[in-house]
């Protein structure tokens, strides 16, 4: 049995076959990779070969909770979703908040994980410790927001939905997974997988409570909890505009790229258009996740116009990926993508890098307006931006091109398309950048899935967010020399606090102890935050990096785009002259933690020393 925080139940789905069966886990399979990504990873690494199909029936798609992820813990609403990623043949994991993972947790289970092809389009309900694979013919095609409205009306107002829209049944590379209209399983086009297993949606239904080891310790943690995020500045600025109260000075800072990562914040005057103020000024209401103190989401309503909608308020990432690296500052147009995004089921950060990488493409006229099928793909045009996010997530004129993501496009278009695409070995990057805050740079490359910014590593203490009781020396972010134990500390850090379910957003808003506390109160383990930055987050990298290796494509293979290391630098702004070392960085990371400076692969001895012995004789066969 596992420790408590759990209930030891996962469902396994053969979509083939059309059966399922529960299994039980050992405590220490819980107590080493705590939840999340962690089991994730384990599980993955024990249940498919190396080198299939991310797009077949051998590919395990998993939804996963934490013994966080339900209970009293501050944040405490997080779940992932993991499999090999179409988009980048590694691992694919994507974190996201709202209902679903406490619903799932309620419905009596710590995860399930799917695997085979559905010969009709099928929806997995989960229920009372139940799971039951039905039909899901009347769905299919049905847009996400119709889907939850179906579902809801035949389980009940509280069951919780992830679903695909007609992107993900297309098995377009940025679909993603969607619950409560507007939460993301964003990365990895995970969304794809699930389409090419039939699988419409999973709903999980409320029936239950979590059984934890020390329900009034959690609770007086919840309380200090709580006082430590009010007196945390960022959380208090998410809490006040959402992730949108960043816009302005990220962009000023340097931190957003503009322009597709080749502008300044000069070209982009108007950020103050769609950022906190502003997108404040449209919100008719203000909501947050599963009991988080922070609620950091709201809905937002352009009442008319060509851009009328109605949704979720765009996030950050959102508003760089169709603002600043668009150039447009028009917020309405935005909203609408957002809409578009959600209700088609697309990633909105792949998919702005998409449109900003074709919009360059025009400029430099690799794309014609023949090719584009006539729309003046020209920088700030919010009309074209607007019907070419309407386009990929349809699938028709230009999108169909496109609906793959910047890399394949680059890669059918030729004529130098290569030098506009900004991804991380076929992920589109986010939105902070390296020649900001350096230290991103080695989470771009080498975390086990390229190109995430949610991953903690030296950026953290370059941007002055070490949460306190993780003691660091003081970081010169432009010397390349150094960062390998905040790197190390920090990125263990975030995997384990990912992994029990906490929303980094609380995480990084207390203390350290914090953490291994609210996990013990949890489960009953006797973690300390010294193992937590230590061997156990040590061992969830080493796992998920070992994934890849075995994959055939070792962290050091992945590339970086020049131009988003300062290569050429750029000449003007306050990001004027940087250029970054990130091999310096990586080399002393991978040295630090005994894995191979050549591949960034995991050794032998490394992982023997983590208790990954399977691991080390499937990767090093004696």
């Amino acid at each position: 049995m596992p420790g408590l925080g759990n209930h030891g139940r996962i469902a396994f789905a053969d979509l083939s076959s059309g059966t399922v069966e529960i299994r039980s886990l050992p405590d220490e399979v819980y107590r080493n990779y705590i939840g999340g990504y962690g089991l994730g990873a384990y599980m993955l690494f024990k249940e498919q070969k190396g080198g299939i199909d991310p797009l077949g029936p051998d590919n395990v798609l998993g939804f996963i909770t934490g013994p966080l992820t339900g209970t009293d813990a501050v944040c405490g609403n997080r779940a992932t979703a993991v499999a090999k990623s179409p988009k980048t043949g590694v691992w694919g994991d994507s974190n996201c908040g709202g209902d679903f993972g406490p619903m799932l947790k309620f419905s009596g289970f710590d995860a399930v994980f799917l695997k085979g092809i559905s010969p009709k389009p099928v929806v997995l309900v989960l229920a009372d410790g139940k799971a039951q694979l039905k039909s899901a013919d009347a769905l299919w095609g049905k847009l996400t927001s119709d889907t939850e409205d179906a579902l809801k009306a035949e389980y009940g107002k509280k069951a919780s939905i992830a679903s695909i829209g007609p992107a993900g049944e297309r098995v377009s590379l940025l679909a993603c997974i969607i619950n409560e209209k507007g939460r993301a399983f964003g990365r990895g086009g995970l969304g794809a997988v699930m389409g090419s297993k039939k699988l419409k949606a999973l709903v999980a239904v409320p029936t239950g409570d979590v059984p934890v080891a020390d329900a009034d310790r959690l609770k007086q943690l919840r309380t200090e909890g709580i006082e430590s995020v009010k007196q945390n500045m960022v959380a208090t600025v998410y809490s006040t505009y959402g992730t949108a109260g960043i816009m302005t000075n990220a962009v000023q800072t340097g931190d957003c790229p503009v322009k597709n990562w080749a502008g300044t914040p000069e070209d982009f005057p108007g950020a103050s258009k769609i950022s906190d103020e502003s997108v404040k000024a449209i919100q008719i209401k203000k909501y947050a996740c599963w009991r988080c103190p922070i609620a950091c989401g709201g809905y937002v309503k352009v009442d008319s116009g060509p851009y009328a909608a109605q949704g979720h308020k765009p996030e950050y990432e959102t508003l760089a990926a169709f603002g600043a690296c668009c150039l447009n500052d028009n917020l309405e147009s935005m909203v609408k993508i957002n809409e578009i995004c959600n209700q088609y089921g697309i990633d909105t950060i792949s998919t702005g890098n998409t449109v900003s990488f074709a919009l360059e493409c025009y400029e430099k006229g690799i794309l014609d307006r023949e090719k584009a099928g006539g729309l003046e793909l020209t920088w700030g045009n919010h009309g074209a931006i607007v019907a070419l996010a309407e386009q990929i997530a349809a699938n028709e004129g230009l999108g169909a091109l496109l609906n793959s993501g910047a890399m394949r496009a680059a890669e059918k278009l030729g004529s130098g398309a290569s030098d506009c695409a900004m991804h991380a070995g076929g992920e589109e990057l986010p939105y902070h950048d390296p020649r900001c805050y350096p230290g991103i740079a080695s989470s771009f490359k080498i975390d086990a899935t390229p190109g995430r910014h949610t991953q903690f590593s030296a950026w953290v203490a370059e941007a002055g967010m070490i949460p306190e009781g993780i003691e660091l020396d003081q970081l010169d972010k432009y010397k390349a020399s150094g960062k390998a134990v905040a790197h190390k500390l920090l990125s263990n850090f975030m995997h384990v606090m990912a992994c029990a379910g906490q929303c980094m957003f609380g995480g990084f808003s207390m203390p350290a102890q914090m953490l291994a506390d609210t996990i013990n109160a949890a489960t009953g383990y006797d973690l300390t935050v010294d193992e937590i930055i230590g061997p156990l987050g040590s061992r969830i990298a080493a796992i998920r990096t070992a994934f890849n290796v075995r994959e055939g494509t070792p962290p050091m293979d992945v590339k970086l785009p020049q131009r988003v290391l300062g290569s050429p630098p750029l000449e003007a702004g306050p990001l004027k002259g940087v250029t970054v070392d990130v091999n310096t960085q990586v080399r002393e990371y991978l040295e630090l933690m005994e894995w191979d400076t050549q591949t960034g692969a995991p050794t032998r001895d490394a992982l023997q020393k983590l208790q990954l012995d399977f691991v080390a004789d499937e990767l090093y066969p004696r």
